[in-house]
């Protein structure tokens, strides 16, 4: 029995959600698996199978515009009161794990890093920055938009899927914390401004803010 075009209309979304998904497997399982010898690689390949690899399959074969996986500005205002809400509440998070917890124990930076202010610089506004600028365009942009038919289950999708790369590449989960958090409170943020942009630079300026407090109490 043949189809009607009213079922296949129906049928269509959930053949975008299933190609989608197996073109986000496909980035994250190369990504994982392409060798790297030195950070400057591994930011490349990230970048290559993070960024690229969608944003090509968002243009040239679901012929989206990029704003519509979250690459935008919009609702300034909702998505600067949220994202500087996450960031507050990051930061008392944190500093609670540092003072009562011991958490800069398990928080490990380079000693470069901690001994040489401009290449703390360079690491937290190149390598670092390029770093979580893959990972928010393909977490909170990617992922999250074409999860975004199941409502707010989106924001645990997401994370959930990070969180299983972390296990995959055996990192361990209190130096990734920091991340974990963000990975659940900036999907929060785009999910509610359809803009992984907010989450993007509050989570940069947590990051960077962290990193230089575990700094100053371990120097």
């Amino acid at each position: 029995m043949q189809l009607s075009t009213r079922h296949l209309e129906k049928l269509s979304p959930h053949k975008e959600l299933v190609v989608t998904t197996s073109v986000a497997m496909l980035c994250l399982l190369l990504a994982a698996i392409f060798p790297a010898d030195n950070a400057f690689q591994s930011i490349s390949k990230n970048i290559f199978f993070l960024v690229a690899l969608p944003i090509l399959y968002i243009k040239l074969i679901l012929k989206n515009d990029l704003s519509q996986w979250g690459w935008n500005l919009a609702n300034k205002k909702t998505g600067m009161l949220l994202a500087g809400g996450a960031f507050l509440v990051g930061l008392v998070i944190f500093f609670l794990m540092i003072n009562f917890a011991g958490f800069s124990s398990y928080y490990v930076i380079d000693p470069l890093v901690k001994n040489n202010f401009g290449f703390f610089l360079l690491y937290e506004l190149v390598f670092f920055n390029l770093f979580f600028f893959a990972q928010e365009f393909f977490f909170h942009g990617f992922i999250l938009s074409a999860a975004r038919q199941f409502y707010m289950r989106a924001i645990f999708i997401q994370s959930a899927i990070y969180f299983l790369t972390l296990l995959f590449a055996k990192t361990p989960i209190l130096q990734s914390a920091p991340l974990i958090y963000l990975s659940l409170a900036g999907g929060w943020v785009t999910y509610k401004t359809r803009s992984f942009v907010y989450s993007y630079i509050s989570g940069l300026l947590f990051i960077i803010i962290l990193d230089a407090y575990i700094i100053h109490l371990i120097k």
